[in-house]
Order: structure tokens, then sequence, then C-alpha cells
């Protein structure tokens, strides 16, 4: 079963994908947290799975908090903070 929302590693940064088109990318160099779980206020692109977020902690922006919901959220965060060079 297929959900709208998918997340992808792009070449400057994180991308939020509906089917095909890329409809939400947060920069890499923009990313100066990576958490477990979720805070209230917050820009969220995310399916049904609400045991599965991820929160983004942006340096900038109104809401600096993006939260997502990878389906193996600890190895998407690894897997990001690499790509951060953590």
């Amino acid at each position: 079963m297929n959900f709208p929302f998918h997340y992808e590693f792009g070449e400057e940064g994180l991308e939020v994908r509906l089917g095909p088109w890329t409809v939400r990318r947060v920069r890499y160099d923009d990313i100066e947290d990576i958490r477990i779980g979720y805070n209230l206020w917050n820009e969220h692109w995310t399916n049904i799975w609400p045991w599965r977020y991820l929160t983004l902690r942006r340096k900038t922006g109104w809401v600096r908090n993006f939260v997502i919901n990878p389906a193996d959220r600890e190895a998407f965060a690894q897997l990001l903070r690499q790509r951060l060079g953590a």
C-alpha cells in the first residue's frame, strides 16, 4: 500500500515527494538538529503513523520544526546525520 508522502535524499536537501513530484525541500545546511518525536509547533509532512515522527530543527524560518515520518525513523535519522557530516 502506497501512502502519499515519501522522503528522499536529494543533492542539496531532504525532499518530500508526492508521487513523482517534490513538494517540499529542506536544505541540508539549514538543518541544525534531528530528534525522534515531534513538537506541537511544527510544519509537518507526514502520513498516518504518529509513532514514527522525526523532527528536523531548522536554523531559519517562522516554524523551525519540520516533522516527517519515514518507515524506519532511526535508520533514516542515521542516514541523514551522515549526509550532514555529523
